[in-house]
């Protein structure tokens, strides 16, 4: 006998298909919202990690400048060591330990212990500290390491060097703060969290400094870098796993009432979209606020240090061209007419710069009354061009405040660089001694260096 199918049979087993079809799409929703909502906890914790890092970085490398000023002060002399560097300590609880390696040979270091002490190791030649002594004396600048262990006690710190040269130029040594990575760790936010942290060795590969994570399988893992000088910490971080136990016997649940499901999965769907929008319009929001001065609405000092660190770390060659402007008499403006005078006067020259610049400038506010532009793969000859643009329109500019008319004029500053020949510091050194120069030869000029 023929097995044949009734149009009412039909049709309740399509129901039943469209039934489990509807089912495990609201499923599929959960789960996409669940991960949502991971990476929007990602995000934030990314946020607060990085965000305390480098507070504790910066604070460090600013210790680290200061004992080095002081010290060099006394002529490096070896008998100011020990109250000095008790005195930047005593400012800086990140810090475990301060040495000086003259010519890269320790022999002092505060505070001073015996059984783990460093004095007497030559950074020259040990083979684990090699290569990032030659990267700090080949950068001319701070560098970051590690973290690492200490050959002296197997400590896990990482070691901030600030190499130190001569009046010629020639390498005289180390001045190096140590930090223990408890005092780091310490602050951040990584209580009842599964983790790993790896750290830069130069000498080396990525050195594993913490993990917890015992098994993988118990949760998707997710992978941040936070920048530090030189380098990168690697933060891996295990998000809670999606239960699928819970969710099968949801699932029966959901086949009895399969009517409220539909009406549950729409309402689901919907708050979705308006989370994920709501997500989307936050990130916006906050990359805006950050990267953006707040009085002008043109970029900020972050951004145009994000700029220069990606020029730097690139690989392509190409000459580039950075403008350095500072408006004359700003003080004197806003001593005679207000501050409001002042910011109104900010806004109006910013506003004048985007106006006389090209679609591939970048121009942002460093500070103050201070700008600066950023002219890629642009030689000195066509950036003066651009600059020559904007001194003109200053000038020609009548700046109305209150129905008063102020004249104003701008020095500037400008220079040219190669990444692969130059380093960030004396290009940025350079184009401020070319707009002291603009400033002491009377004003509204460009000075070329």
């Amino acid at each position: 006998m023929k097995l044949k199918i009734t149009p009412s049979s039909f049709a309740i087993v399509i129901s039943l298909l469209l039934t489990l079809l509807v089912v495990e799409m609201f499923f599929l929703n959960e789960k996409k919202q669940f991960e949502l909502l991971n990476k929007k906890n990602d995000l934030v914790f990314e946020q607060d990690v990085s965000k305390i890092i480098n507070n504790e970085i910066n604070n460090m490398i600013i210790s680290l400048k200061t004992f080095d000023l002081l010290f060099k002060s006394t002529g490096y002399n070896p008998i100011e060591f020990n109250a000095l560097a008790k005195e930047v300590m005593a400012t800086n609880s990140s810090i475990s330990e301060l040495q000086f390696a003259p010519q890269g040979l320790i022999q002092l270091t505060y505070p001073h212990l015996e059984h783990n002490s460093a004095i007497g190791h030559d950074l020259n030649q040990l083979e684990k500290r090699g290569k990032g002594v030659l990267l700090s004396v080949k950068n001319q600048s701070l560098t970051l390491i590690g973290p690492v262990k200490l050959i002296q006690n197997n400590r896990l710190s990482f070691i901030l060097r600030l190499p130190i040269f001569n009046e010629k130029s020639k390498f005289s040594g180390f001045i190096i703060a140590i930090s223990d990575l408890g005092n780091i760790s310490n602050k951040l936010p990584l209580k009842h969290l599964s983790y790993s942290i790896q750290g830069f060795d130069p000498d080396g590969q990525m050195l594993t400094i913490f993990d917890n994570i015992i098994d993988k399988k118990n949760g998707p893992i997710s992978v941040f870098n936070v920048p530090v000088p030189n380098g990168n910490w690697l933060f891996s971080i295990q998000n809670s796993k999606h239960d699928e136990r819970m969710h099968s016997i949801a699932r029966i649940i959901l086949y009895i009432i399969v009517l409220v499901s539909f009406f549950y999965i729409y309402k689901r769907e919907r708050q979705l979209l308006l989370t994920n929008n709501h997500i989307n319009d936050a990130n916006n929001i906050l990359k805006l606020a950050i990267f953006t001065d707040e009085l002008t609405n043109i970029y900020n000092r972050r951004y145009m240090n994000n700029i220069f660190r990606q020029v730097f770390f690139s690989n392509i060659t190409a000459t580039h061209s950075i403008a350095f402007f500072d408006i004359d008499h700003f003080k004197k403006v806003n001593d005679t007419y207000g501050h409001d005078a002042g910011d109104e006067i900010l806004k109006v020259f910013a506003s004048i710069c985007l106006n006389n610049i090209r679609a591939a400038d970048v121009i942002a506010r460093w500070g103050g009354e201070e700008f600066i532009l950023f002219m890629e793969k642009t030689s000195s000859i066509h950036a003066k061009d651009v600059c020559y643009r904007i001194l003109r329109a200053v000038n020609q500019h009548p700046f109305l405040y209150n129905g008063q008319v102020i004249h104003l004029t701008v020095s500037i500053g400008l220079t040219s660089f190669s990444p692969q020949n130059d380093q960030i510091e004396m290009v940025l050194k350079n184009i401020d001694k070319a707009v002291y120069h603009s400033k002491n030869n009377g004003r509204n000029r460009i000075t070329t260096i």
